[in-house]
């Protein structure tokens, strides 16, 4: 008797490609930390992931944040990768609780967070 064994190996990864849709319900936005100290050293990153309608990254895409005049925005990546993502870095000398949404193109994402410098 003979046990024969097939193990198959799959490489790459899944991706959309520039044709598919943006899915504004499965995109998301969010923050770590969500407080830092305003002395405009400290930094909060900003990541959004711009998702299609299968939770898929689509790549190329530009993200623009919607911000404070007393934030400042750091070291972006505002294109999306491979994976979807875009990433901002933010500071800030000024105190408060600051809303942060973005948008892609035209089209706002539904989330929307709030920072705290302190």
């Amino acid at each position: 008797m003979f046990l024969v064994l097939k193990t198959t190996v799959f490489y790459g990864k899944a991706a959309s490609g520039n044709s598919a849709s943006v899915a504004l319900e499965n995109s998301y936005l969010f923050a770590s930390p969500l407080t830092a100290a305003a002395d405009g050293q400290q930094l909060i990153r900003i990541t959004a992931f711009i998702l299609d309608g299968r939770g898929v990254g689509i790549p190329n895409q530009t993200v623009t944040l919607n911000s404070h005049p007393q934030l400042t925005i750091k070291n972006t990546q505002s294109v999306t990768d491979d994976s979807g993502k875009a990433v901002f870095d933010i500071s800030s000398t000024t105190a408060n609780l600051y809303p942060i949404t973005a948008q892609v193109g035209n089209q706002p994402l539904p989330q929307k967070i709030k920072i705290n410098f302190h």
